[in-house]
């Protein structure tokens, strides 16, 4: 443990173990269900004609390695990931012989951008498999679920933000749902699908 820690909080390792931890508290809120949770499976990325060009870029390079198919957020996990584990070891294997100093943060520059564009094919072959997962979310995210009843799993519901579970034909479905303003609903009730908004992949829902 002690060791863990110590390669953890090492440079480079240190810079992907932080955005490790921000992924991992970003996934543990989500299933709190204080914020709204994304498995749609649509990974775009809407770039304004105001927007940077390395936002472009990046997007561009998730195309290239075929990083499509999954939610972006968990896309971005996994690479954090995938980067902090080849990180780890090779801190523990190769830098960890390299004397302190100006030789040694560049070669851990270096390295830092290697371990990226290595974790991009890695991540495609992982997410492979779950690619059908979603499509298989995001065909059922239609009018055919309209009438069923479902459970909120977020804290409250409200016209811009909200979530419920459904169980379909024995999946268990994470759905974005609305409500109207006039209905108060919270985590545990009970509600009816009455309306897909299909442009907001959202379903409108009503107190059971």
């Amino acid at each position: 443990m002690e060791q863990l820690f110590q390669v953890s909080t090492q440079f480079p390792t240190f810079m992907f173990t932080v955005l490790l931890s921000i992924i991992v508290i970003y996934w543990l809120i989500s299933t709190l269900g204080l914020i709204d949770l994304d498995l749609s499976g649509n990974t775009d990325l809407d770039i304004d004609a105001d927007a940077t060009i390395s936002a472009s870029s990046f997007a561009g390079v998730l195309l290239t390695f075929g990083l499509t198919g999954i939610p972006f957020t968990l896309i971005i996990s996994i690479v954090v990931l995938v980067c902090w584990l080849i990180s780890f070891y090779m801190q523990l294997y190769l830098l960890f012989w390299l004397p302190s100093g100006w030789l040694y943060y560049l070669v851990g520059t270096f390295c830092s951008l290697v371990i990226f564009f290595i974790s991009l094919p890695l991540t495609a072959l992982l997410i492979k498999p779950l690619k059908g997962m979603f499509a298989s979310v995001e065909t059922a995210n239609s009018n055919t679920l309209i009438g069923k009843d479902a459970t909120i799993a977020t804290n409250t519901v409200s016209d811009e933000f909200g979530q419920a579970r459904l169980f379909n034909e024995g999946a268990e479905l994470l759905l974005d749902v609305r409500c109207l303003a006039e209905h108060s609903l919270k985590k545990g009730d009970r509600v009816l699908l009455i309306e897909y908004l299909q442009e907001k992949n959202t379903y409108t829902v009503a107190p059971w």
